[in-house]
């Protein structure tokens, strides 16, 4: 706490600076992670829509199929 105190105000804008472009480059990087994961998850909600409608179609072809 003492060393802030002996800082010059340049210094100190200088550290805040590096500060907020590091969080930048974070913000980047968790809209980067969160746009991977939501195409992630719409993929995965078609394939099991067409996995649905494929074996709908599979029990339909067994009812429709004469019994032997």
């Amino acid at each position: 706490m003492y060393a802030l105190l002996l800082q010059s105000a340049e210094d100190i804008t200088r550290e805040i600076l590096r500060l907020q472009h590091g969080y930048e480059f974070l913000s980047y990087g968790m809209i980067v992670a969160w746009l991977i994961l939501v195409i992630y998850l719409l993929m995965m909600v078609g394939r099991e829509r067409k996995l649905k409608r494929e074996i709908a179609g599979l029990r339909a072809m067994l009812e429709d199929r004469p019994h032997s």
